[in-house]
């Protein structure tokens, strides 16, 4: 082979291997700052976690504070604008399970409000399949006299189902069934703070179940007295669900009340012997609704347990 020829041959070679050297040494360094660059993002610490702000007891406490602040304007308001009025209050926050009330353990003349404790008692029955709301009673049949029994306050109705069920085994449901422990119904007694469990139990589905809730509910509307907490919810066009209690210097009033936010329980039984006028009582426990109402506007949402108010 010529001379000429091997040298070219050769340097032909040496471009080759150098190339390569090259393609090498390039491969060497793309890969060890793929893997220094592996090596610092897998030993990166990871970010601290996002700080989770105030605690859920912080935020007890702070609801706890506006609770309080909450129920001394109530009584500033029935002062001035219902003096000698003596008042209980129970309110329930159904999406936090917390209840806050004033005066509201002793058991205090029901008046009607009692009903819906009867009208439990008998749809229980019901789901049970113990009575059928077809069965007869009086000169028509169970289903009208608890319609009428609730919606438009019938004593008749209300007759007629007490000698149904026994008065005193209502007092035994309540307690023993319901838990409520200031509940006398062979003397119409209720302490506020069991009334105001009895509809957060129904708002909450804990009792009946849904068909009878449903049914509960809808007499619980456009009922015979629309003039104590029902003008500020109407007026905020807040869904609602009440039963009042009147009777001498006595006006009561007791509501579910369906806030798209935060929905809520209010129960407040009022007395006033010397000024029994019930005008005067329906404009201040109409106040009252709105304060509350207010209050629950406010409130920052809490995460909801499902309601079973519909």
């Amino acid at each position: 082979m010529p001379t000429a020829v091997r040298t070219i041959r050769l340097k032909t070679v040496k471009k080759i291997l150098l190339l390569l050297f090259i393609a090498l040494i390039f491969i060497i360094l793309i890969g060890g700052s793929i893997f220094a660059i592996w090596r610092i993002y897998k030993h990166k610490p990871l970010p601290p976690p996002p700080s989770k702000g105030i605690s859920e007891e912080e935020k007890k406490a702070e609801r706890a504070e506006k609770q309080k602040a909450l129920v001394e304007n109530i009584k500033d308001l029935f002062a001035i604008e219902s003096p000698g009025t003596a008042f209980s209050l129970g309110i329930y926050d159904l999406n936090n399970k917390e209840y806050f009330g004033y005066e509201d353990t002793s058991g205090q003349h029901a008046a009607s409000v009692s009903k819906v404790l009867t009208a439990v008692v008998l749809l229980d029955k019901v789901d049970k399949g113990e009575i059928k709301l077809s069965d007869p009673m009086g000169a028509y049949n169970i289903g009208f006299q608890l319609e009428k029994m609730i919606n438009i306050s019938n004593q008749p109705s209300w007759d007629h189902i007490d000698a149904k069920l026994g008065i005193d085994q209502q007092t035994v449901f309540a307690k023993e069934r319901l838990g409520l422990s200031g509940v006398d119904m062979r003397n119409n007694l209720m302490a506020v703070k069991d009334v105001t469990l009895l509809l957060a139990k129904l708002a909450s589905g804990e009792i009946l179940s849904e068909t009878s809730r449903g049914r509960l509910f809808s007499y619980m509307q456009n009922t015979e007295s629309e003039d104590f907490f029902s003008p500020a919810f109407k007026e905020a066009k807040v869904p609602f669900y009440h039963k009042t209690g009147k009777y001498l210097g006595e006006g009561h009033d007791v509501a579910i009340v369906k806030h798209k936010k935060n929905p809520f329980v209010l129960v407040i039984f009022s007395n006033n012997s010397t000024n029994p006028n019930l005008i005067t009582r329906g404009e201040v426990m109409t106040k009252t609704a709105a304060l509350v109402l207010e209050f629950f506007d406010k409130m920052q949402t809490a995460p909801s347990v499902k309601s079973q108010v519909s």
